[in-house]
């Protein structure tokens, strides 16, 4: 029995021997080696952005460069994708929006450092004397789809000890465009023998990806909005046409042409617009084209009302009612050369 015993004991002193040695291999491989490797420089800065510790960012990425080089790549992307060119027009172009690069710099810069401080890029609690920085840096951080970014994995992470640098591959979603896209996350290895994010290498071809994809929607609500149009102008033609055979076979002193009037605006003429409208509502609107799909809602209104005040008129013959008529639509000619004058200005930007 006393052989057992001491049997035990020693077993059971191996084996917390064991548990002390094994502990302290694992905190030696997490102190030594994990917290010196690019993946934990990565974890650190999702930590910093879901924990709001600015400063554990700047440990881990180097802002400055991060920014520098990204206004650069957006600069140079957004350029290429709206206005491609080669050879010398490339080079004059990409020498003028160096022109814009500073202020890009500084709009990235508060948007980033309001992210990280309280979970939006434009800070909850801006005052008058920064609205307009606000507004600037909300403009550039959406026309690089940054609110729009999700983190989904990291891909992969290839190390060149020699030079002491890595290259993390991380996929993310763009909620926006609604497909994932691999960034190559450039590290770099710091004299204490840690790791810092340092550059996003491929965000320029992001930006240009970003870019084409929008446009291609807007291609799209173009040609869709167009062809969707054209069906109602031909409606809107053939009342009109009623309205003026109307007129030519009879007299707006008749009773019986007055009623057939009013009878076919609101039969068809404005079931038509509102038809129009409501069709337009029920689109998908690509940001870029929003100022014009809104200019087309306030035609359809427009065209409404002076239809609808224009039957009116048809029975009390006030002056004030047809009055209203040509106000709404003198509104509305005057809406629908500003939508043609956008539309073509829209359509030049497309490929």
């Amino acid at each position: 029995m006393r052989k057992f015993i001491q049997s035990f004991k020693k077993r059971v002193i191996a084996l917390a021997v064991a548990v002390v040695v094994a502990a302290a291999a694992g905190g030696w491989w997490y102190m030594g080696y994990y917290t010196r490797t690019p993946e934990y420089a990565i974890r650190m800065v999702q930590e910093a952005v879901t924990g709001h510790d600015k400063e554990k960012l700047y440990r881990y990425v180097d802002v400055n460069h991060m920014l520098d080089t990204a206004s650069d790549a957006m600069l140079d992307g957004l350029v290429q994708a709206m206005v491609p060119a080669t050879g010398d027009t490339r080079e004059a172009v990409s020498s003028l929006t160096r022109m814009f690069k500073a202020p890009v710099l500084m709009s990235l810069q508060t948007a980033v450092d309001n992210y990280v401080e309280q979970g939006t890029w434009i800070s909850r609690s801006a005052d008058e004397r920064s609205i307009a920085d606000s507004v600037d840096a909300d403009v550039i951080v959406s026309r690089i789809g940054l609110p729009d970014i999700e983190f989904r994995k990291l891909e992969s992470v290839a190390v060149d000890f020699d030079n002491g640098t890595a290259v993390a591959r991380v996929r993310v979603l763009q909620a926006e465009a609604g497909e994932e896209y691999t960034l190559d996350v450039e590290l770099i290895e710091t004299e204490s023998g840690s790791w810092q994010v340092y550059e996003i290498t491929n965000f320029k071809g992001f930006i240009e990806s970003l870019q084409s994809m929008r446009q291609k929607q807007v291609k799209a609500y173009l040609e869709e909005s167009a062809s969707l149009m054209a069906q109602h102008d031909a409606v809107v033609r053939e009342a009109e046409e009623e309205t003026e055979a109307l007129l030519a076979g009879g007299s707006l002193g008749s009773n019986a042409t007055r009623s057939q009037i009013k009878a076919v605006l609101e039969s068809r003429m404005i079931p038509d617009w509102q038809a129009r409208k409501a069709e337009l509502e029920a689109m998908s609107v690509p940001e870029a084209a929003g100022s014009l799909h809104r200019l087309r809602l306030k035609i359809c209104d427009a065209r409404i009302e002076a239809a609808a005040s224009y039957a009116k008129w048809m029975d009390d013959k006030k002056a004030a009612t047809i009055r209203a008529s040509d106000n709404s639509l003198r509104m509305a000619k005057t809406l629908e050369k500003e939508a043609e004058l956008l539309t073509r200005q829209v359509n030049a930007h497309v490929k």
